[in-house]
């Protein structure tokens, strides 16, 4: 591995040595246009970079890959606070929604479950807990659908 590493890296540097841009100028044919030689050349060097770009994301250091999952749990977090504003605007409406009390009181048990949903999905982001993140939004979505599933509306009838 560590050889095949070594070799690839040899690649990269002679590939994109600045010598080696005479080559590409001098590969043109007297048209004017680059020789087939020199068209293959820049589709080495083309895909030269791109490779060298994968291999950078493919071994990100332990730092960088924490440092990416901070960012990641840091727009969870923010968006989680969003979602409880948005839950706290959705019980706000509800008085003046055409529900039984029994409607309301499953519309508001639905809605504090939700946000109660929020307020742990933040919490996990927040504590960069990745890995509890994903079960955290399957509630959340699940709790939605239920709500979506008793309360909304389509063509004047309930669903």
């Amino acid at each position: 591995m560590k050889k095949k590493l070594l070799l690839f890296t040899l690649m990269l540097t002679a590939c994109s040595h600045p010598n080696n841009q005479h080559f590409i100028e001098r590969g043109r044919s007297e048209t004017g246009q680059p020789a087939l030689h020199a068209i293959q050349d820049m589709q080495l060097r083309e895909l030269m970079d791109r490779m060298d770009s994968l291999m950078q994301e493919r071994f990100m250091t332990e730092t960088e890959l924490d440092s990416e999952r901070r960012k990641y749990a840091q727009r969870i977090a923010k968006t989680a606070q969003g979602l409880s504003k948005t839950v706290d605007a959705i019980i706000a409406k509800m008085p003046a929604l055409p529900l039984s009390p029994t409607e309301q009181t499953t519309f508001l048990a639905l809605a504090n479950k939700l946000y109660e949903q929020t307020l742990h999905l933040n919490e996990q982001a927040s504590q960069n807990q990745i890995d509890a993140i994903d079960d955290s939004l399957h509630q959340i979505n699940t709790t939605c659908a239920s709500c979506h599933s008793l309360f909304r509306k389509t063509g004047g009838k309930k669903k």
